[in-house]
């Protein structure tokens, strides 16, 4: 009875360990994935469990690294304390799969001093293996100078405790991982570049888009190949260490990288307890908003200079025609009167042009419909620019397909588009003659097959696709052409092309502007097709009823 009453005492005294070490571990350990706390926890509460000379742990550590740990509960050799290391590389390298070398590791001794000359060796060794998420990452080890010192019992405990422990790591590593993942998605996905490091600088994350616009190529990248990338532009360390250091946000302006212009935002990242974690380094791509800023400033230079020259002919000519003399001569003076008449009418132009871009983007522009003989807004057109053609030695010529019945637009409006068309086209054709067409292309038709039986070339033309019966206005010439890459800035009332630019007859660009909203306020679509050295196609396909739709027949020509 005596014996079995010690047993039981034996036992409830294991399980009250079990239970207060489990406990201990709760209250000290937390959500922590600090394995080397947790073993410290274990080690510092064995004392309650069983005798031992040292107990101690081999744990694999960042970067490579391994942490030896050793408390010596009895004064020991210095070679008890090798022969407990050596056994324990050995386990932990065939359980790692991998040679662990002595100098990797860092090695830490507490507890009482040693005592070379205590000559006893380790008599009684096991290990208790560190398993999280189904791999090692360390060994827990308790030797003693005594013969058959451990039980199955005793170890049985130890097996539980670590397990116990070893499982809620797990449990939360994967909880982390999960959440780890759907923060990683987020950022990889994110159209800024983002990156983040730690307090020692070391690379936490980078994501696809900052390792694009830093032109880095390779996916494993370090905080060496951002400072390299930065090195001539900004000194990125400093400025993680003084954002983290002030705990303040820092912005970089302006930052020009390859062909890329960057804002680049630091700032200091903090745990809930307000400890400094590292610094979070945000690029922002501006590189359009700075190209957009310039064409603003080059237009609105653009438009002080357009309505500078005619006001500063208009006051000229005024102080002029104070003057005595010039009242007297009667030819000079009609002369300068036309003058100023012309200068007030391209002063009134280009009001109106502004008056109905803003119009435009304020959603405000407005079409009066009504049935219009398209033949005759062309032919008008033809006439209002003959003079100005013959001028610069140009062929005016038309050809409107037959048939073509009333059509229900604002014929105005639709001039208005004609007359840039043209116009443009004046401008940047040196010889050949400019076409003026109009025909209707059916739903479902090809436009190249269209514009070839009607006797026409458009350079560069393609077959764009159209819903319905449209209306087709086009004017060709035999200009200079557009470079495919100057296309895109077209019907952009910020930017002019090259040639438009470096011609000495400049103009706003808004009359393109114009003709864009003209024709979308139609419900229409309106291109351009060019080859260089070839010449240039404007066009406007204008949507009509299939009530509406005439009987076309073969186009005739008219000059």
């Amino acid at each position: 009875m005596r014996n079995s009453l010690h047993t039981k005492e034996t036992e409830m005294q294991r399980r009250m360990y079990e239970v207060s070490i489990l406990k201990e571990l709760g209250d000290r350990i937390g959500y922590s994935l600090n394995v080397q706390k947790i073993v410290d926890v274990i080690i510092g509460s064995l004392r309650n469990l069983l005798d031992y000379s040292t107990v101690g742990y081999l744990l694999l550590g960042e970067e490579g690294k391994v942490i030896f740990h050793c408390v010596l509960e009895e004064s020991v050799n210095k070679n008890f304390i090798t022969e407990v290391k050596n056994g324990m590389v050995a386990a932990l390298s065939a359980l790692a799969g991998h040679e662990i070398k002595l100098d990797e590791i860092d090695e830490s001794i507490s507890g009482t001093i040693t005592d070379e000359t205590n000559k006893n060796s380790a008599k009684s060794f096991f290990n208790i293996p560190v398993v999280i998420n189904d791999q090692p990452v360390g060994l827990l080890n308790i030797s003693s100078t005594k013969d058959g010192l451990y039980k199955e019992e005793e170890m049985t405990i130890l097996y539980t405790i670590m397990n116990q422990a070893s499982t809620a790591v797990s449990k939360l590593e994967n909880i982390l991982t999960q959440e780890k993942g759907k923060l990683n998605s987020m950022v990889e996905s994110m159209a800024d570049g983002v990156l983040m490091v730690d307090t020692k600088n070391r690379l936490l994350v980078i994501n696809p888009q900052a390792r694009l616009m830093l032109g880095i190529a390779k996916s494993s990248a370090t905080i060496f190949d951002v400072l390299d990338q930065l090195a001539s532009k900004m000194d990125l360390r400093t400025k993680i260490e003084e954002s983290i250091r002030n705990d303040k946000l820092l912005v970089e302006e302006q930052v020009q990288i390859n062909d890329k212009v960057l804002r680049i935002l630091i700032s200091p990242v903090k745990d809930s307890a307000n400890e400094a974690l590292g610094a979070v380094v945000l690029f922002h791509d501006i590189t359009k908003e700075k190209a957009i800023e310039k064409m603003r400033d080059d237009f609105t230079s653009m438009m002080v200079h357009e309505l500078r020259s005619p006001l500063t002919g208009i006051r000229s000519i005024a102080n002029l025609l104070k003057e005595d003399k010039i009242k007297n001569e009667q030819k000079k003076y009609q002369d300068f009167i036309e003058l100023i008449v012309s200068n007030s009418a391209s002063m009134l132009d280009l009001v109106n042009d502004l008056l109905d871009v803003a119009k435009l983007e304020a959603g405000k522009f407005q079409i009066m419909r009504r049935a219009t003989n398209i033949g005759d807004v062309v032919k008008m057109r033809i006439q209002s620019f003959s003079s100005l053609a013959q001028d610069n030695h140009l062929a005016l010529e038309s050809r409107i397909e037959e048939g073509i019945g009333p059509v229900s637009v604002d014929d105005n409006k639709i001039g208005q588009v004609l007359n840039n068309f043209i116009s443009n086209s004046i401008k940047f054709t040196k010889q050949g003659k400019i076409m003026v067409s109009a025909f209707i292309l059916k739903k479902g038709q090809k436009l190249s097959e269209k514009v070839a039986s009607q006797g026409l070339v458009w350079p560069g033309l393609k077959d764009p696709s159209f819903g319905a019966d449209e209306l087709v206005l086009a004017v060709t010439d035999t200009g200079l052409g557009i470079p495919d890459d100057q296309l895109s800035k077209l019907f952009n009332k910020f930017t002019q092309l090259e040639q438009s630019a470096a011609s000495e007859k400049k103009g706003t660009g808004l009359g393109l502007v114009i003709c864009k909203g003209i024709v979308e306020a139609h419900g229409g679509t309106v291109g351009v097709f060019s080859e260089v050295d070839r010449g240039s196609t404007f066009f406007c396909a204008l949507p009509i009823s299939p009530e509406s739709a005439p009987v076309v027949a073969a186009p005739a020509a008219i000059k």
